[in-house]
């Protein structure tokens, strides 16, 4: 199946965000020297996917007590790296 045909086969009312995309998401999380400084390495073990209804988000899973500042950083460079990876 194409791209083309694989877009239009994705039910409108559905999240859906391709294996790839988050396997790079996850690498780059990983790659963050900032975020290695919070949360250790790999940083992906300190982080879950929360589905929320229609609305997929990566959060700090708990594992770490953040500041806000330290918060505040995760959600500056969590919110970079995935638009980097959107289309």
């Amino acid at each position: 199946m194409g791209d083309t045909e694989a877009q239009s086969a994705v039910n409108p009312d559905r999240v859906g965000i391709f294996m790839d995309v988050l396997d790079n998401i996850i690498s780059d999380l990983n790659d963050n020297a900032e975020l290695q400084q919070i949360f250790g390495m790999p940083v992906s073990r300190a982080l879950v996917i929360v589905a929320d209804t229609n609305d997929l988000r990566i959060e700090e899973g708990g594992k770490v007590q953040l500041t806000d500042e330290q918060q505040n950083g995760f959600l500056r460079i969590l919110d970079e790296i995935i638009r980097a990876n959107s289309v």
